[in-house]
């Protein structure tokens, strides 16, 4: 399983989204950013809409998702981008 499957797969059975998009944005930073592997993932988005985070202030949602991708983080990441919204605050931003 490649690495956004396996955050894809992390995030449904701990958060269990409404909404997942993972963006992978390492080919704009193909030049600046010393990666082992060649065509590697190392910069990613993720814009997540959980019920989840209902209760939840933006660190705290922030902090539960790097403890669920804790491993991808230290492993394979260099940047992770998040966009953490309760259903109601993704459809306001979304009209």
């Amino acid at each position: 399983m490649n690495i956004k499957e396996n955050i894809k797969t992390k995030i449904h059975s701990n958060l269990f989204p409404e909404f997942i998009k993972v963006i992978d944005f390492s080919s704009q930073h193909k030049n600046h950013y010393e990666n082992k592997n060649s065509g590697a993932v190392s910069h990613l988005s993720l814009i997540i809409v959980s019920k989840y985070f209902e209760d939840l202030n933006r660190i705290e949602r922030e902090r539960k998702v790097h403890q669920i991708l804790d491993e991808e983080i230290k492993q394979h990441l260099h940047s992770l981008r998040l966009k953490l919204y309760t259903s109601k605050e993704y459809k306001l931003i979304r009209g």
